[in-house]
Parts: structure tokens; C-alpha cells; sequence
């Protein structure tokens, strides 16, 4: 299997299917009621909707990027502003994340194997993402993901 395949397929497990280490992005939001998205547990905290937003706008970012975009903050912004998608329902809150997730599958997956040692951006940013291999970013995407869906996870078992 291609490097390229083999980070789609790893992707793909993580938000869709059967990952090693427990419950898929899909399935942890599956249990997640609308009332328990919008829940902060303290303050200076996020919301699940505050972080299923970042995720999407992450994955916005670098789906972008692996389609030639420059490197830049994302167009939602790191962490965007839940008043920004008031009129999006948790439900569909779920589905423009998923369909984000699947664009950026399809763009891994039919990423040119030969790109995937070059360099993202011109130096290192480690908040931005940029300075490290394409590889790295999917592989830095993925991680992010799963990070963040354990938060989700153990939230919704807080509230």
C-alpha cells in the first residue's frame, strides 16, 4: 500500500471506522446530545461545539493546503466563534465536519506520493503547522483529532 493510501486509511479509521485504541470520532459524537454540546464544565473552557468547530476548521486547513493553498490560519480561525454558526444545528454541525473529513480523505488518498517529504511553508511555525512534511501534517491532523475526540469523549461522560 502507498504511503498516501495508508495515511487516507488511517484517517478514515479514526473519524469513520474501527481505530486500535477504542470509538471512532463518529461514534464518540453519536452519544453526544445537543443540550451536552453546548455545555462548558468551567469556566476558560470549551464547549464540545467550540471544539468539533476547531476540528473542522483545522481539517478545512489542511485539506487546503494538500490542494495547494498556502499555509495560514484557518479561514474559520483556530477556534472560531460559536455565535458565527448559531444557525447550524448540532446535526448539522455533525455533517459539515463529516463531509470535511471525507473531502479530506478523497484529497489524501489521491495526494502525489512523491510530495509527501515536502515541506509545508517556508519555516517552522509550530502553531501554524508549517515548517514540517506534508506526511507529518496529515499524521499531525490525525493526532489532533483523536486528542480532541478523547476531550469530547470524557466531557459528555462530565456532564
Amino acid at each position: 500500500m502507498k504511503r498516501n493510501e495508508s495515511l487516507a486509511e488511517e484517517y478514515y479509521s479514526t473519524i469513520f471506522g474501527d481505530p486500535w485504541y477504542g470509538s471512532s470520532v463518529k461514534n464518540i459524537l453519536e452519544v453526544v446530545t445537543k443540550n451536552n454540546s453546548k455545555v462548558k464544565i468551567a469556566p476558560n473552557t470549551h464547549s464540545i461545539e467550540e471544539i468539533l468547530l476547531h476540528m473542522w476548521s483545522w481539517t478545512e486547513e489542511v485539506n487546503s493546503r494538500l490542494c495547494g493553498g498556502l499555509p495560514k490560519e484557518p479561514v474559520m480561525d483556530d477556534w472560531p466563534k460559536l455565535s458565527d454558526f448559531q444557525k447550524l444545528s448540532w446535526a448539522e454541525l455533525k455533517k459539515q465536519f463529516f463531509n470535511e473529513s471525507k473531502s479530506i480523505i478523497n484529497t489524501i488518498r489521491n495526494f502525489p506520493e512523491e510530495r509527501l517529504d515536502e515541506t509545508v511553508g517556508i519555516e517552522r511555525n509550530a502553531p501554524l503547522g508549517t515548517g514540517i512534511s506534508f506526511a507529518s501534517m496529515i499524521s499531525g491532523l490525525i493526532q489532533h483529532n483523536v486528542y480532541h475526540a478523547a476531550q469530547i469523549s470524557l466531557l459528555n461522560k462530565c456532564i
